[in-house]
């Protein structure tokens, strides 16, 4: 029980104080904002394929619809 309550109290008071606010705009710049950025650099590639495949198979589903549309209207006339 004692090893339980010392760890207790010791979360605690880490908590506290890292909820103060100095203590979080260190974290956040120190921290957060580099994990941030590094993780934004090495999955903006794979953004970019996938953009640029998404638009591709957009272009190509348009134009087969616009080959249909004209296959349907020249059989009809």
């Amino acid at each position: 029980m004692l090893v339980k309550e010392l760890t207790s109290k010791c979360l605690e008071k880490i908590i506290c104080e890292v909820k103060t606010e100095e203590n979080m705009t260190k974290i956040q710049t120190e921290v957060m904002d580099p994990l941030i950025h590094y993780t934004y650099k090495r999955i903006y590639p794979y953004f970019l394929i996938t953009i640029v495949i998404f638009l591709l198979t957009f272009i190509l589903a348009l134009l087969i619809f616009i080959i249909l549309v004209k296959k349907i209207l020249k059989s009809d006339v």
